[in-house]
């Protein structure tokens, strides 16, 4: 017999919904084979089956559900789960429902219902047997309006980032440095190497390879805090990269982005804005990031100060890239493009000294960007920045 538990999909939720079932009770599963749909604050995902064996669900869909709760059981043969369910008929009945059941609510819609005074009967009257947030924006647009007043609600990817931001606020001593980046060989080079690869590549692609290549050097970094006094460092450099639509703010991650070429990241950043916008991400893609690269792109952004994610030591910003003109000793002037980059870091884990040096390795990288992408399948540049 093998238990089925939940596991643990992100770091921000404690709880879940179990939206539904994908297999019957007495059906032969292999490794590999969904079993049910999980339901987090930021996607919806398949849970798996990790062995072989018959099913026996343990619990309703829909219901709530916590990391590590026990949902079903894996049986050998089934005789043993005849067995297991004959020991099982001497415990208490659950009493009748009610004639009116109350749905199950997604944890979105419950904060939504929660803040408009929705009643759980107007919920039930919606005749769902889960009741998502969508479910609820509908129900209040239906809902006679007593004034003329307009109110907001964020989505449910705008309060994920506010419990993150509140979080981090709440925890995080962070401080900030940045530095001033002559950006013209790397725009060369970006324009050079999309022309050779085929692939979209601009400074986002190119500072995502140069950070993937950073973490040998500065590990205090792509530090993972276990606590107060402990730092996990990192085996690679999984880099998180902001992502907006308009439709929430979203950090989808490069994992192991030491280990790729410029196309396979722009591919993957290309990949993650379409999915953006299409609010199709799963957990996987969104879990695991040890660095943030947070994106202003905007000519008019000089400088952007980027929040450290709870569970990181640093995050990475890149402003928008402006002109100016530079004044030689003789008098003349040059034209130059420049970008802030900055980097917010983890006052408890990382000092100063090595937040300037760390800025000062990804100038160098991009300013003489003639290693990044120099032949084709070369993953970026090495550990410090050549």
């Amino acid at each position: 017999m093998t238990d089925i538990e939940v596991p643990k999909f992100n770091s921000n939720d404690t709880a879940y919904v179990l939206v539904e079932w994908l297999a019957e009770d007495g059906q032969q599963l292999k490794e590999g084979d969904p079993v049910a749909v999980i339901e987090t604050s930021k996607a919806a995902d398949e849970l798996c089956c990790e062995h072989d064996g018959i099913l026996q669900r343990l619990a309703a869909a829909p219901a709530d559900c916590a990391q590590g709760d026990v949902i079903a059981r894996l049986f050998a043969t089934e005789a043993d789960r005849q067995e297991f369910l004959a020991g099982r008929t001497g415990a208490p009945t659950a009493p009748d429902e009610p004639a009116e059941r109350l749905p199950t609510l997604t944890e979105p819609a419950r904060l939504l219902a929660a803040q408009h005074g929705v009643e759980p009967a107007a919920l039930a009257r919606l005749g769902l047997k889960v009741v998502r947030e969508s479910d609820v924006r509908r129900l209040l647009s239906e809902a006679p309006q007593a004034g003329t007043a307009t109110t907001h609600t964020p989505n449910r990817v705008q309060r994920a980032v506010a419990a993150a931001v509140s979080r981090s606020h709440r925890e995080i001593p962070a401080a900030f440095t940045a530095v001033v980046v002559a950006v013209d060989p790397a725009l060369a080079a970006a324009r050079e190497l999309s022309e050779r690869t085929g692939a979209l590549i601009g400074l986002p692609e190119l500072l995502v390879a140069v950070l993937g290549g950073l973490h040998g050097r500065f590990p205090l970094c792509y530090g993972t805090p276990t606590d107060e006094n402990t730092l996990l460092l990192p085996e690679a450099a999984h880099v998180g990269v902001t992502v907006d639509v308009g439709r929430g703010l979203s950090a989808p991650v490069v994992k192991d982005a030491g280990a790729r070429t410029l196309a396979d990241i722009s591919g993957l950043l290309m990949d993650y804005r379409i999915k953006a916008m299409r609010e199709a991400f799963h957990t996987d893609d969104l879990d695991g990031a040890n660095i943030l690269l947070s994106l202003n792109g905007d000519e008019d952004v000089l400088l952007a100060q980027p929040i450290v994610f709870p569970g990181q030591t640093c995050a990475v910003s890149l402003a928008g890239v402006r002109r100016e003109a530079v004044f030689a000793d003789d008098g003349t002037v040059t034209p130059r493009s420049v970008a802030v980059v900055g980097l917010a870091y983890d006052h408890r884990f990382v000092n100063g000294s090595t937040a300037v040096e760390f800025l000062k390795a990804v100038k160098q990288a991009l300013e003489s960007p003639a290693a990044l992408g120099a032949r084709d399948g070369e993953a970026g540049p090495d550990a410090d920045g050549r």
